[in-house]
């Protein structure tokens, strides 16, 4: 209570006594300390502000992101974002699928039988020309190709309701009548495989185990009329790319349509074995294969650990839906225009040499965020350390906030390649 009754004036009267009895160097003195201790605590203050400015750690992963994405398109590679460079460095599956990227997806007519003697070789060719010429598969170019090598024209006859059916052939009304042209399931699912002869059978059974795709043609009424083997080649790079993705830790699974000897065979190739190939596959069951794949990773995943990434390859229509649901998906250049839309990645010319750089560039993008930041965290921490300790000044502050920038962004640059070897890749290519 006697502060509140007075004590204000009891400090004044002291106040003024004080000022009364100090020499005027004792006031100027303690002036100047005190003058000296405010720029003192102010110098700090400022120097705290600056160090917690968090420039350099904000920029760790846009920059970096920035440089990745550069990166890959100077290499011919379109990634539609950051995040999925960042998905490409933690994959642990790549689901291909067969045709057109395996594959080269340039086909070739080996072979033409007709089933029976109802319709001669003729008119039964005649009537798969007619149904495949609409038809944009590479299989329909090989086998119009084909059609017209024997000087086998495409028939003026009515063709309506032409349909596609999704992982197993076509349909359509021809002259009043419904024919088929697909897969063995296909005729399976129709009730007509099982009637076709032994010595049918037992041919087409060996063109699948040497890596043809097989066919059949129906023709409402006569049952199946005819059989047809069409051949694609693996691509060059194709084994030496599963050789190195084996070896980087990455499982590789491939996903078709074809039956089950013709994928085996052509995953022989490129040394796969029977487990790492799902065959027989619709759309839909490609969706489920990849579906089953994503979930598997997330039941592994860890709450200390980025979840891994499953990454879909695929060039047609039919792969659409798979690499949707993909974490990370992949079309190659030459493939529909669907698959391209629908992917978060590119490979411009459908080199899969391409896939191992981007996975590489990944993992390299992942790794510089990594750097980055903890470069970021720990150049603060070191400056906070000497602003406490009274051992730095504010413009030091000052040169480890535009520093930190700039160390960040220059090792974020590592990513792009130099300038020699873009204009060695572009002689390369204006030589080719």
């Amino acid at each position: 209570m006697g502060f509140w009754n007075g004590g204000w004036k009891d400090v004044g009267k002291k106040w003024t006594h004080y000022n009364c009895k100090s020499s005027p160097k004792t006031i100027i003195r303690r002036t100047l300390c005190f003058i000296s201790r405010t720029v003192f605590v102010f110098h700090h203050v400022y120097s705290m502000q600056v160090i917690a400015c968090p420039c350099a750690l904000i920029i760790s992963t846009p920059v970096t992101y920035v440089a990745g994405l550069a990166a890959a398109a100077q290499k011919g590679v379109i990634v539609k974002g950051g995040q999925y460079l960042e998905g490409l460095g933690r994959v642990n599956r790549v689901a291909f699928d067969k045709t057109g990227t395996i594959s080269q997806g340039v086909f070739d007519l080996l072979h033409f039988n007709v089933v029976g003697e109802k319709r001669s070789r003729k008119a039964v060719f005649e009537y798969l020309a007619l149904m495949e010429a609409p038809a944009s598969h590479p299989l329909s170019d090989a086998i119009v190709k084909g059609a017209a090598n024997e000087q086998i024209g495409i028939p003026k006859l009515q063709l309506k309701n032409h349909t596609i059916l999704p992982g197993e052939g076509i349909t359509a009304n021809v002259g009043g009548k419904i024919v088929y042209v697909g897969n063995k399931k296909l005729f399976q699912r129709l009730g007509l495989h099982e009637a076709l002869p032994k010595e049918v059978s037992d041919t087409t059974e060996d063109w699948a185990k040497k890596g043809g795709t097989i066919g059949f043609i129906s023709i409402e009424g006569d049952g199946i009329v005819g059989t047809y083997v069409v051949a694609d080649k693996v691509r060059e790079e194709a084994r030496d790319v599963v050789q190195s993705l084996h070896k980087m830790g990455i499982e590789i699974n491939i996903l078709t349509g074809d039956q089950r000897s013709t994928a085996i065979g052509m995953g022989g190739q490129i040394g796969l074995g029977g487990g790492d190939i799902k065959s027989d596959l619709l759309p839909e069951d490609k969706l489920t294969e990849i579906e089953a794949m994503v979930k598997e990773n997330e039941a592994k995943k860890k709450v200390w650990k980025a979840k891994r990434a499953v990454v879909m390859v695929g060039d047609g229509v039919n792969d659409a839906p798979a690499l949707a649901l993909a974490d990370v998906s992949v079309a190659m250049g030459e493939g529909a225009a669907l698959a391209m839309d629908t992917a978060d990645v590119t490979l411009m010319d459908s080199d899969l040499n391409k896939l191992l750089f981007i996975v590489d560039m990944g993992r390299r993008v992942v790794r510089t965020i990594i750097e980055n930041v903890a470069f970021s965290l720990i150049l603060k921490a070191v400056v906070m350390g000497f602003t406490f300790a009274g051992k730095a000044s504010l413009w030091a502050a000052i040169a480890s906030d535009v520093g930190g920038m700039l160390v960040v962004t220059m090792n974020s640059m590592k990513l792009l390649p130099s300038s020699r070897k873009v204009k060695r890749n572009e002689l390369a290519r204006e030589s080719v």
